[in-house]
């Protein structure tokens, strides 16, 4: 299996490296990410030569990686960017893209600003499935996610999902001994930013009451504007 690993905290960040390792259980590892930190970028592209194969090369740079034998490629771009600059640039498309690990989850309202999900979005818009995987805020470590990604990963790796969806997968900050379990088929919260925060009670499946429970959320985002 041919696996790109993307993120939006960009070519240093911990989670990234995180993914990357766990990534080469399961195949062939590339690694694409923003040179420098891109969150909150959502979709967002750069409007120029993106679809130029000898122009855009230029924003292609490889650099060293922590992990040997992984090939790493800093973008001077977005996390969207990277999927586009790499799919035009490199000889074949990965089987998958796995996105993350983000520093912070991406759950309710967040996945319209995320550039984790972003990433993964444009994985699908090139005909490629994704995975975006991110860490609640006040995690101290990956030790969770260093127990549970493998299982999860081969999991999902079975399961059937639209060609329109995406896994999204955000691990609580809890350790292996303190977490309750995995919930599955998580729906995003309604709760949202704002200067007077909505009123709002979370359905019981969302995401976020899954992460408060000390639980892995695990559930699709729709990309609207792809045939299923």
């Amino acid at each position: 299996m041919k696996i790109w690993v993307v993120n939006d905290d960009g070519i240093e960040s911990e989670g990234l490296k995180t993914l990357a390792a766990h990534a080469a259980n399961f195949g062939e590892v590339t690694v694409i990410a923003p040179a420098g930190q891109c969150s909150g970028m959502s979709q967002h592209i750069t409007i120029g030569d993106l679809g130029n194969p000898v122009k855009s090369m230029d924003r292609i740079k490889k650099v060293p990686f922590a992990i040997e034998g992984i090939d790493a490629y800093a973008i001077d771009g977005t996390p969207a960017d990277c999927v586009i600059l790499a799919t035009v640039n490199f000889p074949e498309k990965p089987d998958i893209v796995f996105s993350g690990i983000n520093h912070g989850e991406n759950a309710g309202i967040d996945v319209l600003y995320s550039g984790t999900i972003g990433a993964a979005m444009e994985a699908l818009v090139q005909g490629i499935p994704a995975i975006a995987f991110s860490l609640k805020w006040e995690a101290e470590g990956y030790e969770l996610v260093d127990s549970r990604i493998d299982g999860i990963i081969s999991e999902l790796l079975t399961k059937k999902i639209g060609k329109n969806k995406v896994w999204n997968v955000n691990f609580p900050a809890h350790t292996p001994e303190t977490f309750k379990g995995i919930l599955w088929d998580r729906v995003p919260s309604q709760r949202r930013y704002g200067r007077t925060p909505l009123e709002v009670t979370d359905v019981e499946n969302s995401d976020r009451v899954a992460l408060d429970g000390g639980y892995i959320s695990i559930g699709t985002i729709t990309n609207m504007a792809l045939v299923p």
